[in-house]
């Protein structure tokens, strides 16, 4: 029998009159990874905070969660808080032992508190060269990139050996070394873990699948291949009883008329027979009067037949329509023809890179790709004005717009429609909602802060946002990041029809693709 880690039992929450979820019951298996997938802003982050335990004040949740061991957390946006590296991994104080140690002014304390853990510093070491950190402890965290603080997080998770983690978007930021670390540190933790993750091939890597989505939350033995195969059959079934519900429908209503036409018929002949005084009023009456109660009955009964087909139907119809695909695009006319941006000589603020030379036409689309800390996201920061270069020249002759990791271009402390609304002032408020509708952002959503929905529904916001301003060059860092799978096929088709420019950064080397982008630049 499977040993559990977490025992779930009528786990349900609502927010601000919205219920999230409703009585979910599962377990999570020991010794294994989990994957937790889903459309953004279904909850699956706080499915996991509520099984972390950690604002169980903030979140009136009902049912019960019962650990069956430790368990460790790490959060989607929030990945360190610490000034070192040595901070990060809670390992300060050893730390600091081991270094007066070497530098011959420990106290008789600093030896005891080090005894039996010699072998300690060695493991540091190689964990930090595995991922590609720096071995210096004492390194301060504002030196690294947002790939190398999600790396550190990890190290200090894959270091509790007996705990079983709670992962979200952990493969988010790390380029592909980065990942296929990620991916060897998981096959190596005995305890395993729970991982919500858009990353496809991440998502190969685990042994079953839970879907959580307005309906519940779902199991799939297997990765995400195989899940895939199981949801397609799903989908196809589903469209298929639509379609007969449809037939049976009309089937039905044309059965019904052809009923009442013949009740209306039979008493229109006891109408005819009773004004030709053939037979006794007293038997016509009495007929007529039991006609009218079959035919009240009958229509009655029709009523509630037909009102249980229409809802059989709509249940079907909303399940369909939960899993139909989104729909966004740019839509852009570009301006400019030939060359509309070149760097010359450019040697980045902050990155060790060599001298820069690009130059991008009107209508390319172009991959930057580069090892965690290389100064992707600060040349895209240079190339929009934010940050100055030490050295070199940038010539730009049509408008850009910069989609950072933080997405920090985006206005949190309004809603979604007034933001829209803001960018672009004569989008009226039934057409804002239908942009937000097709990405899911739909009723109560649309007019809550933009803070309190989720990475990939902010995501959503942004894009739209970009989508109403006449651009002419898209700097991408890393858009797919927060979004769903779905979410990604649709940027990626969107990237792949604007006929702009795109300089993107990306990880997801099945994402690059899906955009249609073959051209590379490599930072070194």
């Amino acid at each position: 029998m499977t040993q559990q880690a977490c025992i779930v039992s009528n786990l349900s929450l609502e927010l601000a009159q919205q219920k999230l979820f409703d009585h979910l019951n599962f377990q999570l298996p020991l010794h294994q990874f989990t994957g937790l997938i889903g459309r953004n802003g279904q909850g699956k982050s706080l499915l996991m905070s509520i099984l972390q335990a950690q604002t169980t004040a903030e979140l009136p949740y009902t049912g019960q969660i019962s650990w069956q061991c430790s368990h460790q957390y790490l959060a989607q946006l929030q990945r360190v808080q610490a000034d070192t590296i040595a901070q990060a991994l809670h390992i300060e104080d050893l730390h600091q032992c081991f270094k007066r140690i070497q530098h011959g002014t420990a106290s008789f304390a600093d030896y005891d508190q080090v005894e039996h853990l010699w072998h300690l510093p060695t493991e540091w070491q190689q964990l930090s060269q595995g991922a590609d950190l720096p071995i210096d402890l004492d390194t301060p965290i504002q030196h690294l990139s947002e790939g190398q603080k999600t790396k550190l997080a990890l190290c200090r998770l894959f270091l509790l050996k007996d705990h079983y983690l709670l992962l979200d978007e952990p493969s988010n930021h790390l380029d592909t070394r980065g990942q296929e670390w990620l991916i060897q540190q998981m096959s190596q933790h005995p305890t395993g873990g729970l991982i919500i993750s858009h990353d496809r091939q991440l998502l190969d890597h685990v042994q079953d699948i839970f879907m959580l989505n307005q309906f519940g939350i779902h199991y799939y033995g297997g990765n995400y291949a195989l899940y895939q195969q199981q949801h397609q059959l799903h989908v196809d079934a589903l469209s298929q009883a639509v379609q007969q519900e449809k037939r049976e429908l009309k089937q039905l209503k044309e059965q019904q008329h052809q009923s009442q036409m013949k009740a209306q018929k039979r008493q229109k002949t006891g109408e005819k027979l009773k004004a030709s005084g053939s037979q006794a009023p007293i038997l016509l009456d009495a007929k007529k009067e039991q006609s009218e109660q079959s035919l009240a009955h009958l229509r009655k009964q029709q009523i509630k037949q037909l009102a249980d087909a229409k809802d059989e139907l709509q249940q079907k119809k909303i399940q369909l329509e939960h899993l139909k695909s989104q729909s966004f695009g740019f839509v852009h006319t570009a301006r400019k023809s030939g060359e509309i941006l070149r760097c010359h000589q450019l040697q980045l603020t902050y990155a060790k890179t060599k001298l820069i030379d690009l130059a991008i036409t009107a209508g390319e689309k172009l991959h930057l790709r580069g090892a965690n800390g290389t100064g992707k996201s600060t040349l895209l920061k240079t190339l929009q004005g934010l940050i100055s270069p030490i050295t070199g020249d940038i010539y730009c002759k049509v408008n850009s717009v910069y989609l950072d990791q933080t997405l920090s271009l985006v206005d949190d402390t309004i809603s979604a429609l007034e933001y829209l609304q803001h960018i672009d002032t004569e989008l009226t408020e039934q057409h804002g909602r239908t942009l937000l509708g097709n990405l899911q952002i739909r009723r109560d959503k649309a007019l809550m802060p933009i803070s309190s929905l989720s990475g990939g529904e902010r995501l959503k916001v942004a894009l739209l946002a970009l989508k109403q301003q006449a651009v002419e060059l898209l700097l991408l860092d890393e858009p797919e990041n927060h979004l769903d799978i779905e979410s990604r096929e649709l940027l990626a088709q969107a990237i792949r029809s604007f006929n702009g420019a795109v300089i993107l950064v990306s990880h997801d080397e099945f994402f690059v693709k899906e955009c249609g982008i073959t051209a590379t630049y490599i930072l070194v």
